[in-house]
């Protein structure tokens, strides 16, 4: 592995483009001067030709920069799915990374497109995972969810938007031939979708990283006593000093949808919303406005339900 040199990889459709824009710019922002030099493989889930090169002029403001295009049309066909609700099959594709990325690099860091990176990310390059498949960081969930993935209440269970992938050692354990048979075997329907098949197919191959690399929405609106209560979780989880911090001082922010809108729909109540909008005003979308929030009536208000009530 080159310390040197960064290889990240998203997955977007073409709706995602401008909020994979504004990620990839606050990488490059941020990491400009951390690498000699990064690439950005992009999974290619039929993004049009005019978000394709507002894309490649973010990235051509950086010297020390590039896209590599991958295609899902070929991977798409794999997927035999049976989804109760809607998730964009996008996320689908890191199933396939080390199909995708192949031979041409050894590890590559995955990033979700609702994602804005807020420091350097050398030290988490370098993260020990020689003999881990992935390093990610740990999700509080109930045990009805972990059982659902044949993993026990003491288990702990990752976020998937941030993925550390060790490119060998997923290609020697067949992760993504794992990954369709555990599919298969649940019908096409797997709760958590694709992070679910991850989580059950990588138990024990984890290496579990800092919280500041994937600090998650719910972080900011509940108490570590809070968020572990809520779910009831009985896991190892990380300290109390770790988990203020974090978000202090946070290296990858994960606008994940709980308990508020993302950034870019109106009446977004997260309190680092701001740094995606920095972000998206130095690209091609910089005049982007803000979309209506489209949740159901009933999705709001058990949004501000469980944001306010007592535990």
């Amino acid at each position: 592995m080159s310390e040197n040199i960064l290889n990240v990889i998203y997955s977007s459709d073409d709706n995602y483009s401008p909020h994979l824009g504004a990620s990839i710019y606050s990488l490059l922002s941020k990491n400009e001067n951390e690498f000699s030099f990064i690439n950005i493989f992009v999974i290619d889930n039929c993004i049009l030709e005019d978000n394709k090169r507002k894309l490649q002029e973010v990235v051509q403001k950086y010297n020390n920069a590039k896209i590599i295009w991958i295609s899902f049309d070929e991977y798409k066909s794999k997927l035999v799915l049976n989804m109760a609700w809607s998730i964009s099959i996008s996320s689908y594709a890191r199933l396939f990374v080390g199909s995708m990325i192949g031979s041409k690099v050894d590890r590559v860091l995955y990033l979700d497109c609702d994602i804005i990176v807020n420091g350097s990310l050398r030290d988490l390059w370098c993260s020990p995972i020689d003999n881990y498949v992935i390093g990610a960081v740990q999700d509080p969930v109930c045990d009805d969810i972990k059982k659902a993935v044949g993993l026990s209440a003491k288990d702990r269970y990752f976020n998937a938007g941030m993925l550390l992938i060790n490119v060998n050692k997923w290609q020697e354990l067949d992760v993504e031939k794992k990954a369709i048979d555990f599919i298969k075997m649940n019908n096409g329907d797997v709760f958590h979708h694709d992070q679910g098949v991850l989580n059950g197919v990588l138990k024990g191959l984890v290496l579990y990283l800092p919280l500041k690399y994937n600090v998650m929405t719910m972080q900011y609106f509940m108490s570590r006593k809070r968020w572990l209560k809520f779910f009831k979780n009985n896991a190892l989880y990380y300290s109390q000093e770790e988990y203020d911090l974090s978000k202090k001082e946070p290296i990858v922010i994960h606008f994940t949808p709980s308990l508020t809108s993302r950034p870019w729909v109106s009446g977004c109540n997260h309190p680092m919303k701001s740094l995606y909008w920095d972000a998206i005003k130095n690209t091609p979308w910089k005049n982007m406005k803000k979309t209506k929030d489209s949740a159901k009536w009933h999705v709001k208000i058990l949004n501000l339900y469980n944001r306010f009530r007592p535990l």
